[in-house]
């Protein structure tokens, strides 16, 4: 047994005695112990650094994102549905909106790759192209290649043949993009074109959305690379998964499927070619990851653990930098399925996992405070809310999660009918009947089977039966494409995901969201979600109470219970001149063609 395993092992019998000896007064976590101070983290490892060496000129740098599982490969910012294919993306092809600190949209600059003036007397949105905006075949970037995109993610063979869960309630705010959805119109009437550089965009109406992006395309794909490709054939085209086009500061070369990708400097990048010729981007196993840090065989490593951080925070070849992650993870409960025709939810009330005080019991049952500071390292915090750590503003500050509370937890199953009928110790059903729930959870990170048996443990102590599906964990792609198929062996399930920069969460839970993985909906939910994206929200104050109150009718219905927050960061090699990682992206001075290294090869540590 390796020495990493034997630690979780005694970390995860740790976690066992905390919950069930002292340091829980009556089963409550002592909240002053557990609290995580991020921003702490965010000062000692800021999130940008510049170098005083020298610039040696180099031809190739070499980047790599830790992940158990391989790439998908569709290769378009907005088409894609895999976190880890965006990390591939979203430095080298991506940049068509750059954002403010408090991620609204850059407007009327005539310096972004896209000028955005709104008008909300008419409900328009008007697009003016930069000249300077180029594919990397050095063709403009056009009006034909914004609406062939609009048509790709509104046509519903693509939407069924991709299970595309990007056309929602808030982009149907364009006019005329629903009567294309459903074949009454061969075009969407509302996407003006006046020429190849200039369109307008007609909305139904202007909410906060239209200033956050939300209601929008945020990236686009080349109109003439697609031409006469069917719909249905769109996701599986060598134009998204072996050659696209790109308009950032790289374009693909190569591709070694799952595994690689080789990208080439875009000449014709609107800010300047790049001054590195070639990034070779590769999964990184996350067995591995400690070992190339320390001997600096990557200049940049994207998504390392939280759990390693304890063994690279102190080597001297690295810079870390930190921020507050975009990130979300919930335990999700499987109520209904997807409805592929009418793109939506269809929730069954008479589902196992439908009840209300099931969810909630299962949720005081887990002592996410303490997870946080044991198995991350204080690098997470327990979750008080559904919406983004950054709109502190758009927080309810009543509403505050799940602490730890097993008491609480047996009395909610006691008063809602789930008795232990046979004396076993195990609950049975509300109609006396053997009960047992099929969780499913991803593997990867070493700390994901000690996680698993500790929240099956925990359950077990309120009395109820859970299993892993399939008796293990599973990989990253078969547990997402199991999800999207809401396999019926799925009773609930951990995930996350990562938040857009507009904070409405329509696109993430409502009715007409594939990301809505749990099928939960209701009238009273929908309207809490629909309130977010209406013309009501622009008021700052009104923003503020619709956001409030869909905080507390989230944690009344609990379509999933909120688990962790966390903090994220990247690793860069100390040869790298300069990076800076902060979210916003106004026209700042650094991006991916400004990248210069000061040694010819990565560094290693002193002491590897």
């Amino acid at each position: 047994m390796n020495g990493k395993l034997k630690k979780l092992i005694s970390l995860f019998a740790g976690m066992m005695l905390l919950v069930s000896c002292g340091d829980v007064n009556g089963g409550k976590a002592d909240a002053a112990k557990q609290e995580v101070n991020l921003n702490e983290i965010e000062q000692k490892y800021p999130v940008a650094y510049k170098n005083e060496g020298e610039v040696v000129p180099v031809d190739t740098l070499k980047v790599a994102v830790v992940s158990s599982s391989p790439y998908k490969g569709i290769f378009n910012g907005f088409l894609y549905s895999s976190g880890i294919d965006n990390e591939f993306m979203q430095y080298t092809m991506n940049g068509a909106f750059p954002t403010n600190p408090d991620f609204t949209l850059v407007l009327d600059s005539d310096e972004t790759p896209i000028k955005v003036t709104v008008n909300p007397e008419e409900k328009t949105v008007t697009y003016k192209i930069n000249p300077k905006f180029k594919w990397s075949n050095g063709e403009p970037v056009t009006t034909k290649d914004i609406v062939k995109t609009y048509e790709i993610v509104a046509n519903q063979k693509y939407i069924e043949s991709s299970s595309s869960s990007r056309f929602n309630k808030n982009r149907k705010k364009i006019v005329g993009i629903q009567e294309y959805n459903e074949g009454k119109a061969d075009k969407i009437s509302g996407l003006e074109v006046i020429d190849d550089s200039t369109m307008k965009i007609h909305l139904t109406e202007v909410t906060p959305s239209v200033y956050w992006g939300g209601n929008f395309v945020s990236e686009f794909v080349n109109a003439k690379q697609f031409e006469g490709v069917p719909m249905d054939k769109i996701i599986e085209s060598p134009a998204l998964r072996k050659n696209p086009l790109s308009y950032g500061p790289y374009y693909i070369k190569d591709i070694v499927q799952g595994e690689k990708v080789i990208f080439e400097a875009n000449p014709y990048y609107y800010r300047g070619e790049p001054k590195i010729k070639t990034i070779e981007m590769e999964i990184l196993p996350p067995s591995q990851q400690v070992a190339a840090i320390k001997s600096g065989k990557y200049d940049i490593v994207f998504s390392p653990e939280l759990n390693i951080f304890p063994e690279i925070e102190n080597l001297d070849n690295i810079n870390i930098l930190a921020r507050k992650a975009m990130y979300f993870s919930y335990l999700g409960f499987h109520v209904g399925k997807w409805d592929a025709e009418k793109n939506e939810v269809i929730t069954d009330p008479n589902s196992k996992m439908y009840d209300i005080n099931l969810k909630r019991a299962m949720a005081y049952a887990i002592d996410n405070d303490s997870i946080a500071k044991q198995f991350y390292h204080g690098l997470a915090m327990r979750a008080p809310s559904p919406i983004a750590p950054i709109f502190t503003q758009l927080r309810n500050p009543e509403v505050d999660g799940f602490k730890i509370d097993i008491e609480k937890a047996k009395k909610i199953l006691d008063d809602a009918g789930y008795k232990d009928v046979d004396g076993d110790g195990i609950r049975e059903g509300k109609d006396g009947k053997p009960f047992k729930i099929n969780l499913a959870m991803m593997s990867g990170s070493e700390i994901q089977e000690p996680l698993s048996q500790y929240y099956i443990q925990q359950w077990k102590s309120i009395g109820l039966n859970v299993e892993l599906v399939d008796g293990r964990l599973l990989d990253f792609n078969n547990f997402y494409d199991r999800l999207k198929a809401d396999d019926p062996a799925i009773d609930c399930f951990f995930a996350a995901f990562g938040y857009g920069t507009d904070p409405q969460q329509m696109s993430l839970f409502g009715k007409n969201s594939q990301f809505n993985k749990s099928r939960y909906t209701s009238e009273t939910f929908e309207k809490a979600l629909e309130a977010q994206i209406s013309p009501e929200a622009l008021d700052e104050a009104k923003r503020i109470e619709i956001y409030h109150n869909y905080d507390k009718i989230f944690m009344e219905e609990l379509p999933v219970a909120p688990q962790l927050n966390k903090m994220e960061y990247i690793v860069v090699n100390k040869r790298v001149k300069e990076y800076d990682w902060k979210y916003d992206t106004d026209m700042k001075e650094f991006d991916w063609s400004k990248i210069e290294v000061t040694a010819k090869e990565p560094i290693s540590d002193s002491k590897n």
